[in-house]
């Protein structure tokens, strides 16, 4: 399954993640789930990383100490068993395809 996201800039290293055809935002809630919000909250803002590995992270500003993370499963990981050093942190920045 592909998913089209597309990244949009609040401020200087800040971002919000929308899924295209969903027309949503991630969202990370105070007990560490991503969700997909229907509006913008302060919990759909990401900072984001380029790592010197050349991968990006996404670390959320609201609970600052966690990351957004993917499992090999696919599956997301909690926002509390997240950090620094983590492959499932890492995400491959691509250009988009029309």
């Amino acid at each position: 399954m592909v998913v089209k996201l597309q990244l949009q800039a609040e401020e200087r290293g800040v971002v919000s993640i929308k899924g295209v055809c969903a027309n949503r935002y991630l969202a990370m809630k105070e007990d560490g789930r991503l969700l997909a919000s229907k509006c913008v909250t302060d919990e759909c803002f990401f900072f984001e990383r380029l790592e010197s590995n050349n991968y990006n992270t996404y670390r959320s500003r609201k609970y600052s100490s966690w990351y957004v993370a993917l499992k090999r499963t696919g599956q997301y990981k909690l926002g509390p068993k997240t950090g620094p050093g983590q492959k499932a942190i890492l995400f491959l920045p691509m250009s988009a395809k029309s």
